[in-house]
């Protein structure tokens, strides 16, 4: 194959990555969408949305091998090759996690999920995520490593307001066990969502400089 078929096919993968990185954003703030705001619609998107990443990630998976076989790539072009198949597999958990959201409040609509005594910190775990979500999308677009170390930050107002709301689920929670056990499984999935997206900004500061700390 030529070198213009090789460089079209780089372009096909780094595209891919970034189409799933959208989808991942438009998962989680769908989900959020049904969770906080009883939202079925926006819900059920979500769970039809999953095949189209599920899809692109069979599809970088594909790819990889055939350009590793055919052309042997080295130095950077080697670490993007690498890293694709990586960064593909968090993207499609992240947006496995989203559908584990929508999943819970589908489970109880038209009820919500989420009591007032818990909406501001579950708020603030749903605008973390997704704001990590369109971070993320914009790190893979640029391959700036300051812009993928600012994802640890974002990380830890997470893992904050996941702790936040653990802490209130065992303080004397009034709304019975199984809406504990409910937002205690939500708050963990937004919390996994949120590693998952500092894991693609991690390969992305290896990609750019060989360095795997973040």
């Amino acid at each position: 194959m030529s070198r213009d078929s090789y460089g079209e096919q780089l372009d096909r993968l780094t595209g891919l990555l970034a189409a799933m990185s959208r989808d991942a954003a438009a998962a989680i703030r769908g989900a959020s969408s049904g969770l906080l705001q009883v939202d079925r619609d926006a819900a059920e998107a979500v769970l039809r949305g999953d095949a189209l990443l599920d899809a692109r990630r069979t599809d970088v998976e594909a790819m990889i091998p055939l350009l590793v076989a055919r052309h042997q790539p080295v130095a950077g072009d080697l670490r993007l090759v690498l890293c694709a198949m990586r960064i593909a597999g968090d993207l499609e958990r992240m947006g496995d996690l989203a559908v584990h959201v929508a999943k819970v409040a589908l489970m109880r609509h038209p009820v919500t999920v989420v009591p007032p005594m818990a909406t501001g910190v579950l708020t603030t775990l749903a605008d973390a995520a997704t704001r990590i979500a369109d971070k993320t999308a914009v790190v893979l677009a640029t391959r700036d490593p300051l812009d993928a170390m600012q994802l640890g930050l974002d990380d830890d107002e997470v893992d904050a307001a996941h702790a936040s709301l653990l802490s209130m689920l065992v303080s004397a929670w009034p709304y019975g066990i199984e809406s504990a056990i409910d937002l205690a499984l939500v708050g963990r999935y937004y919390e996994r969502y949120a590693d998952h997206a500092v894991n693609v900004a991690r390969q992305v500061v290896y990609l750019v400089t060989g360095d795997i700390r973040l």
